[in-house]
């Protein structure tokens, strides 16, 4: 078992005499700034007078140059005053950067944008809100004397903070500054005998690396490509990636400076890549007059354009500004054009005259049915430790890494079998519906139908009964469920045009009157199809037979959310589940076995989660400091991907004495029933989109009223609360304080028993990679331990990683996709292992995310590794789910009320793919 786990985390050292760089920074000129708004980028808001400034669209200007000037390390896009525009790498032997360039560049992304802003706005049968004659005229004023910048020293302080921009200026500069030295990670380990002795080291390859323009941080990708070919000797290319964030601590900001490093791997497609719905990324590489070793790939995105309505025909084209911005500043020549590429991405990626590959399209799953790449996802705990001790090596001079966890023994729950987890408690869920529950199953077809209700049955220790045969048109049937505790209903019925496309009116510009035009037809079915004709007391459930997002031409076709909707607004909880594949070990296929666990994950996110039912830690706390009984309540704020913008505060909470948990709404002066609040969200006439002053209020509202003396687990997740909840970002949080507004802290005497523990998750790197080893072992010896762990010198920061979930792949964290390394092979006739030397370059490779338990408020007699231990318990508490969580259950809890108020494409995510 691993004892220590270590963050692949670097504490920077100061720098007093000598700085870690040097750049010249950038301010957009405002003289540039106030023309454009003031003559073509405006937005009235009733009154000339008083026009919003607001960011203006140079997304394409600041990337183009990111792409195209290999000394460019950041650009804002918003163009207000006091932003670091461009950040211009500024070390010995660096060019001047060249003003004029810049300026044309400016004019060529400025001409991009507008002609995107008016092609979208025609798309949606809006007048077109540019005028580029007026923008033509605006430009042909911009000089390149004024430019204006000012030579600036990147010192790490001591004792101090970074300012804003040093942290997404600091990656940029060390990645760059790696690259330019010419800096390579060896790959090297044992060959081995045939009894699976070390016979001496081998190195099996050597990584250089290239940098990419990337949204967060810096990123590195290993350059040249590895490639794995096959039996039949298809190569098949990837690399690995390397990105660096710079971060810090809570309570303890002056203390370190840290960067964090991430590796992953990035496969190259080699085939036909095909999505008619998402964007395909390529990265660009331009042998443009300015490029050296430095140069970044730049990334550019394709899409499928249709033909004619009606006909088979269409293309791939460029979705992207930057294609754009280079196109017309360069010249098309340094461009692939987009059919050509999608086509054929190999042939772009390895031209056959031996030239720098011009553009390589990162593969992922979905990208048309001849796409495909051998190569495993993921990388091993072997992998990171030899790129991380590497890196470490080459920054010895300016960082070092953090000191390794040490494992703290925390009883959690065994992993249920699939037997236990599917037998519902049914006195728990008598309390959580006491009046009974009725369930209606909607079926396509009756493969899914007998499964269902077989699992229905099992899940209530009923004997299944025998399938219904229906003589000519399909019916509905109930049943009665003889249980000792709760009384079930069951029916099941064809689930008919209630699961088909929704009829889309194109001609509809505007979305909103488009998405409403066509979903309101089919509430009403819905609704037509689902209400009883007598009123009843029972919680009312369904489970629904549909195909999957991709079976729908477009998102707007797909009914689930409108039929979800209007089930809800006539008391019925409904859950999805896709029809049967074919069987079969293949992929698209599936074994009776799989069918049945995707059946019983159905039911029992329905008749479980849906209802909040959670259990509560057997031994809470740690065993040296055992706790008693404690409430635990969780904030969260529903917001929207990618906007990020806040919809919904509310707060969800597990008292000791309830087997279930209940939710607290604005909308709502009590505490309800999980269940009830799911139905309460889908009233469309409730105010979602609150202010971040009122989502405060809310917060210190229910924190006052829940805080009576007994003990109390405060929840929060940084990512979910900082834009609404200042109080809590790392540079305003204060030990044993509690303060959604910085300005207003919760008095102490309205807080009476609270524990406030905040958490973080990988999401923008904020908790870094890692592996485990055990202390004293063999240098190498690593791979990813799932336990609590505490930071051994900050007495309030502890972490959590979970146990491998049975759905992981089955890779080895000590293999590695280019060293080999002695493992199973595979049986013999007896089933007896077989071992051997062997490279996991094929096998996905699984690794937990590191979350960090930070004990921001407690009493003065309480010992904070018992609080962050229960915390930690709680991920594996879930009375629907045999794997931990990703978050305690209350958040998890919170984190799905977003299903019921969003399309899932539009939820935002709680942490990031880690392979």
């Amino acid at each position: 078992m691993y004892d220590r786990l270590q963050r692949m985390s670097l504490i920077l050292k100061p720098t007093e005499s000598q700085p870690l760089g040097t750049y010249r920074a950038y301010d957009f000129p405002q003289l540039w700034a106030r023309e454009l708004h003031k003559r073509v980028f405006r937005r009235d808001r009733g009154n000339d007078e008083e026009d919003e400034w607001h960011g203006l669209p140079l997304w394409a200007v600041t990337t183009g140059i990111a792409a195209l000037l290999p000394h460019v390390l950041v650009g804002d896009s918003s163009g207000r005053q006091g932003r670091v525009w461009l950040a211009w790498n500024h070390q010995d032997g660096s060019p001047q950067p060249d003003t004029d360039l810049i300026v044309e560049l400016v004019r060529s992304g400025l001409v991009v944008a507008a002609l995107a802003k008016n092609e979208k706005a025609r798309l949606r049968g809006r007048p077109e809100p540019v005028d580029l004659t007026e923008l033509a005229s605006v430009l042909d004023g911009f000089k390149a004397d004024e430019l204006r910048s000012e030579l600036r020293e990147l010192h790490v302080p001591k004792d101090d903070v970074l300012r804003d921009v040093e942290y997404r200026i600091l990656p940029n500069l060390v990645a760059t500054q790696l690259v330019a030295s010419g800096w390579q990670v060896e790959h090297s380990g044992w060959e081995w005998d045939s009894n699976g002795a070390p016979k001496e080291l081998k190195t099996y390859g050597i990584s250089r690396w290239r940098r990419v323009v990337s949204d967060e941080g810096a990123e590195l990708i290993s350059w040249p490509p590895y490639t794995y070919e096959s039996e039949n000797k298809t190569a098949y290319p990837w690399s690995y990636t390397l990105r660096l964030t710079a971060q810090n601590h809570a309570l303890d900001l002056r203390s370190d400076n840290l960067l964090h490093a991430r590796v992953g791997i990035r496969r190259w497609a080699r085939s036909n890549v095909w999505d008619g719905k998402r964007a395909i990324t390529a990265y660009l590489f331009t042998p443009s007059p300015w490029a050296n070793a430095t140069s970044p790939f730049g990334r550019a995105r394709m899409k499928w354009q249709p033909g004619p309505r009606g006909k088979k025909e269409g293309k791939m084209v460029w979705d992207d500004v930057l294609a754009d911005t280079l196109a017309r500043y360069t010249s098309r020549r340094y461009l692939p054009a987009a059919p050509e590429l999608a086509a054929e991405p190999y042939t772009f990626f390895k031209p056959t005259d031996g030239k720098p590959p011009l553009a390589g399209v990162p593969f992922r799953d979905g990208l048309g049915k001849y796409a495909k790449h051998s190569v495993g996802k993921g990388t091993s705990a072997r992998d990171r430790w030899q790129i991380f001790r590497q890196l470490t090596t080459a920054l010895t001079d300016i960082a070092k890494p953090e000191e390794p966890l040490r494992r703290v023994p925390v009883p959690v729950r065994p992993r249920p079998s699939a037997d236990q987890l599917l037998c519902i408690d049914q006195p728990a869920l008598a309390r959580a519906v006491p009046d009974g529950i009725a369930v209606e199953v909607l079926w396509d077809t009756t493969v899914m139908r007998d499964e269902l209700l077989t699992t229905l049955y099992t899940a209530f220790g009923t004997p299944a009964p025998h399938p219904p045969q229906d003589q000519g048109k399909p019916s509905r049937h109930e049943y009665a469920l003889e249980t000792g505790d709760i009384p079930v209903i069951i029916g099941t019925q064809p689930v008919g045009e209630i699961a088909s496309a929704l009829q889309v009116d194109s001609t509809i510009k505007n979305r909103t009157d488009r998405v409403r035009q066509a979903t309101a037809p089919r509430r009403d079915r819905t609704i037509e199809r689902l209400r009883l004709p007598e009123p009843s007391n029972r919680q009312r459930f369904a489970l629904i037979e549909m195909p999957d997002a991709d079976a729908y031409n477009s998102a707007e076709h797909d009914p689930k959310q409108a039929v979800k909707a209007a089930a809800a607004s006539i008391g019925v909880l409904a859950q999805n589940i896709t029809p049967p594949k074919p069987t079969g070990p293949l992929p698209g296929q599936e074994t009776a076995a799989t069918r049945r666990q995707r059946a019983a994950k159905s039911v029992m996110d329905l008749l479980v989660r849906q209802t909040g039912l959670l259990t509560h830690p057997s031994e809470p706390g740690t065993k040296t400091s055992p706790l008693g009984d404690v409430t635990t309540v969780g904030l969260w704020v529903v917001r929207r991907n990618k906007e990020s913008r806040a919809l919904l505060p509310l707060a969800v909470s597990h008292t000791p004495d309830e087997p279930f948990a209940r939710i607290r709404l604005p909308h709502a002066e009590a505490w309800m029933p999980f269940h009830q609040g799911l139905l309460t969200l889908t009233d469309f006439d409730i105010e979602r989109r609150l202010a971040h002053e009122r989502i405060q209020a809310f917060f210190q509202e229910v924190t006052e009223e829940i805080c009576d003396g007994t003990p109390i687990a405060l929840l929060t997740l940084a990512q979910n609360l900082r834009s609404s909840c200042p109080g809590l970002t790392n540079g305003k949080l204060a030990a044993d304080s509690l303060a959604f507004d910085a300005g207003s802290p919760v008095p102490a005497d309205r807080r009476k028993g609270l524990r406030h523990i905040r958490l973080r998750t990988n999401v923008r790197d904020e908790t870094s990679q890692h592996f485990s080893f055990t202390e004293g072992g063999k240098d190498g010896d690593v791979g990813v331990g799932s336990h609590f762990w505490a930071d051994p010198h900050r007495p309030r920061h502890f972490f959590s990683t979970s146990k491998k979930p049975a759905t992981a792949g089955n890779g080895s964290p000590k293999g590695s996709r280019i060293e080999a390394h002695w493992g199973c092979t595979g049986k013999d006739e007896e089933k007896n292992k077989i071992y051997g030397v062997k490279h996991d370059t094929l096998a996905d490779v699984w690794n937990p995310q590191l979350l960090e338990l930070l004990v921001a408020c407690h009493a003065q007699d309480d010992d904070p590794a018992a609080w962050a231990a229960f915390v930690h318990q709680q991920r594996y508490e879930a009375a629907h789910f045999s794997d931990p969580l990703a978050l305690p259950a209350v958040l998890h809890l919170a984190h799905t009320v977003s299903e019921h108020i969003l399309p899932h494409y539009l939820v935002e995510p709680i942490t990031e793919y880690d392979g």
